[in-house]
């Protein structure tokens, strides 16, 4: 198994003995190369797969390690990339903190988020996939990769373990009971105080078992995917199993498959009939790619960072199929750019609704928010409470079905204060802890959302107005991206209430500690006219609900801005 990590710079002479040609960028003087993808490579070449890993699991190196490895960024947290390149079970610097039985399972994760995100988007031009050409199994999974076989297997082998156990005890019964007349008649006992004692005995005739043949197959390719990958397998049955070896022996010499189909009229029950067309296509595969006359297999992703946006979006965005045309709309901003998440959900201030915008980043670890990218997110704030305002204008009569699907319970400005609600805004970061992978586990189950440690600006004109529509703040957020991938391909939802509950909390908490809020209900004038009489000395400090019997006030903590209201 060859590990590579997605934008790093390789040996251009490395990268096409593995053949990996197709996929590589080379630099202008020709000296070094990268590969701008996420994704696996099946090279016949090296008779090996080759996993690019997104850049989400480099680190950058600091102090003894980086005196050790010429480069910055340094693989998991604790290994030279170089290092890394090349793990089998010769020559395997993974295996003592267990990172090696975790590989394949990430990697494993990784295909089938990319997998499913081809499917999604059957004419995007970010996803190169070459599947193996001249495959003809039986099954019809000839367009499926060898991966896409190795981790049916697995799946298999989780999803009918009670199978096996069945048929283990039912093939077992009688088998070890003695027959006596046999033994009678064919060993010779021996006469002691003239009792008959004998030193061995025959038990009864047992047939080829030829469901436990196809156990003893399977479990045996298990145990030689283990030796080549490294996955955990685990079996409770006593077989004497086929030598890692002997299974290798079959791949090259093409007698798998002649075994198989030697045996393939003897099964009748649907399951194993799907387990023997399972292991055919593994071994006619592995044949294939081994004999060298089928050109390589891959599914790569190029711009890994849109996988991830989408990776996210399922996690956290409205999935309401009334509600997805209005979301995309609202995506595309009139000036070009285009917002990554954005959804409904309550009002700080009211039981209204607002829209929460959102933009996924995809970094290496440590590496910081650019300033860039949090000016551009006000920006799409602006934009989204710009829209909102354009439809809040016009006639209610012509407002088109989109624009008051796109309105609804929103509402950014109260007319009578021109004050605007306060507008959720955040950054999210897929992220890498130390613990994420350890012990020989991976940590898919954790969502570990926390709040990123950069301070964020709060962008505004007016100092103490945070009812003013240009009072924007950020929030950035650290998310476990092992979860985040998880969710993805599991279709993952009972998650997505209480990440919305963090960020509504999260952001009402930032304006307490700014502000200090207040319900303010006018004694001696109505509502309208107390906001018309105080409106220049208050403006951008109040805000209005409708229907409700009180104003919002805000004012820096602290201030004695609330005791002159009361004089007044």
């Amino acid at each position: 198994m060859r590990i590579l990590f997605e934008d790093q710079t390789y040996s251009p002479d490395l990268l096409m003995a593995w053949g990996l040609e197709p996929f590589m960028f080379t630099g202008r003087d020709g000296s070094d190369a990268m590969l701008p993808y996420v994704g696996y490579v099946h090279s016949s070449k090296i008779n090996d797969p080759i996993f690019i890993l997104p850049k989400v699991f480099l680190f950058h190196g600091t102090g003894e390690i980086d005196q050790k490895n010429s480069r910055l960024e340094i693989a998991f947290g604790k290994y030279g990339i170089e290092d890394v390149m090349e793990i089998s079970p010769e020559r395997n610097i993974l295996k003592k903190d267990g990172l090696d039985r975790v590989l394949f399972g990430l990697s494993a994760w990784i295909y089938r988020a990319i997998d499913k995100y081809s499917a999604r988007h059957p004419h995007s031009d970010i996803i190169r996939r070459s599947a193996i050409q001249g495959v003809t199994s039986h099954s019809g999974d000839s367009d499926a990769t060898l991966l896409d076989t190795i981790l049916a297997l697995l799946d298999f082998n989780r999803e009918h373990s009670n199978l096996f156990t069945y048929i283990t005890i039912i093939s077992s019964t009688g088998k070890d009971k003695i027959h006596w007349a046999k033994t009678i008649s064919k060993v010779q006992p021996i006469i002691q105080d003239r009792e008959p004692y004998y030193t061995a005995f025959r038990s009864k005739n047992k047939a080829v078992n030829y469901d436990e043949q196809l156990i003893i197959l399977y479990y045996s390719v298990l145990q030689y995917l283990n030796r080549q990958y490294f996955f955990p397998v685990r079996t409770n049955f006593n077989y004497d199993l086929i030598k890692p070896s002997k299974i290798e022996s079959l791949i090259e010499s093409g007698r798998g498959t002649r075994l198989l189909r030697s045996i393939r009229r003897r099964y009748f029950k649907d399951v194993l009939v799907r387990l023997w067309k399972l292991l055919y296509v593994f071994f006619d595969k592995s044949e294939s790619i081994r004999s060298g006359k089928t050109r390589d297999e891959a599914l790569l992703a190029r711009s890994f960072n849109l996988v991830f946006e989408e990776m996210v979006d399922t996690l956290i965005s409205n999935d309401a199929a009334e509600d997805k045309d209005i979301f995309s709309h609202l995506k595309d901003n009139k000036d070009g750019k285009q917002i990554d998440h954005i959804y409904k959900d309550r009002s700080m201030l009211d039981d209204g609704q607002i829209y929460y915008i959102g933009d996924s980043k995809y970094y290496f670890y440590g590496s910081d928010i650019g300033t860039e990218s949090i000016y551009k997110q006000f920006t799409y704030a602006r934009n989204i409470i710009q829209l909102n305002i354009d439809i809040f204008n016009k006639p209610e009569q012509r407002r088109s079905t989109k624009e008051k699907e796109i309105i609804g319970e929103v509402r950014y400005r109260d007319p009578l204060t021109e004050g605007y609600n306060l507008t959720p805004n955040f950054f999210i970061r897929g992220y890498i802890h130390s613990d994420d992978l350890a012990d020989g586990h991976a940590d898919y189950s954790s969502d570990r959302l926390a709040p990123y440690g950069q301070k964020m600006p709060m962008n505004s004109h007016f100092p103490g107005r945070p009812f003013d529509r240009d009072s924007l703040v950020l929030q950035a957020y650290n998310i476990n991206f092992l979860f985040v991938l998880a969710s993805y391909v599991n279709n993952t939802e009972s998650i997505r209430t209480r990440i919305h509950d963090r960020f509504r909390s999260d952001l009402i908490r930032v304006f307490n500690d700014k502000y200090d809020f207040f319900k303010v209900t006018p004694l001696q004038s109505d509502i309208p006219s107390f906001i018309s009489h105080h409106f220049k000395e208050y403006i951008g400090r109040m805000y209005h609900s409708d229907s409700a019997g009180f104003i919002w006030f805000a004012f820096d903590r602290g201030s004695t801005d609330m005791n002159r209201l009361q004089s007044a």
